[in-house]
């Protein structure tokens, strides 16, 4: 069995090649060429953590995956990486094992950080250059680090609920070269959301300047990040995939709530593939993951390696 490292895959793993699977799995997946199960979830509330286990396979690829992925949120106090996991790639013409990729975590990242920043560039208006990053993690980090490959950032506002962990993004962010300074969402016109909330990060009415959200951390049931009641002013929601984001994303929330009916989303693929004709006022995106994109990232990496 072919094992891969994680310093191999991030030699692999550039932009382009990570950025063109996530596209084309999501696309794929709004057209209903993709299979993908619902995710297994396993939590460990006296330890804090959570694991996913999720499979994907896009019509016609050479491979579908499954895999595993971790987060241990007090890891880091003693100086465990947060992130951990692996993938397994199988060759879908004879399910023969390809190869386990040693990801520690990172392609989830990775795929995680590429479809944020597709549909935040898709939906948010192209003279929008200042955002403001809900969340201090590595995927908080990703989120604008990625972005920055597709649009102009000139600024980026972080808030967290500790002030130590803002700093220390603003330093990282800094060291990416890209303009961050601690600060709240009110006047952001563009809010990216990626911590593990379980309750909304902040009522709706600091959202008032927004024009586009991208929500990322409800992955799991019992999360929340945003406030039902923000849906009601959306004029666009775009969910990675209705019925996991109806079950477990923020979007399911508001539906929950009342807010919005069940039917009101539209699939993150489409907006990817034909763009938005008519925009007007906020534009939502729920993203949950999915699986297909973690096989498509995982394949594109494996056929560069040879």
């Amino acid at each position: 069995m072919r094992i891969v490292s994680l310093a191999e895959l991030r030699a692999a793993a550039s932009f382009d090649v990570v950025f063109g699977a996530v596209r084309d799995a999501l696309v794929a997946h709004a057209a209903g060429a993709t299979q993908i199960p619902p995710p297994m979830h396993l939590v460990f509330p006296d330890v804090d953590g959570d694991c996913h286990v999720k499979a994907g396979y896009m019509t016609g690829a050479q491979h579908f995956a499954v895999k595993i992925a971790s987060g241990f949120y007090r890891n880091s106090a003693v100086g465990l990486p947060n992130n951990n996991g692996l993938v397994m790639v199988v060759d879908a013409t004879n399910g023969v094992p390809a190869a386990i990729l040693a990801d520690e975590g990172w392609l989830t990242a990775w795929r995680t950080a590429a479809a944020g920043a597709l549909i935040t560039h898709a939906l948010a208006p192209p003279e929008v250059c200042d955002i403001a990053v809900m969340g201090t993690g590595l995927q908080a980090r990703l989120q604008v680090v990625w972005l920055r490959e597709l649009r102009t950032l000139n600024s980026v506002r972080v808030w967290g609920r500790r002030p130590g962990e803002v700093e220390r993004l603003c330093e990282e962010l800094a060291e990416d070269g890209i303009n961050a300074s601690p600060g709240d969402i009110a006047g952001a016109e563009c809010v990216i959301t990626a911590t593990a909330a379980t309750t909304p990060l902040a009522p709706a009415d600091a959202f008032s300047s927004a024009v586009h959200v991208t929500a990322l951390g409800t992955d799991l049931p019992g999360k929340g990040e945003l406030p039902p009641e923000l849906f009601a002013s959306a004029s666009i929601i775009a969910t990675d995939d209705h019925e996991q984001c109806l079950h477990h994303g923020d979007f399911g929330n508001a539906v929950r709530a009342g807010i919005v009916s069940s039917d009101s989303d539209v699939s993150v693929g489409s907006v990817l593939r034909d763009g938005v004709r008519h925009r007007s006022g906020l534009s939502i995106a729920d993203l949950t993951g999915i699986g297909a994109a973690d096989a498509a990232v995982a394949s594109a990496v494996l056929s560069v390696l040879g």
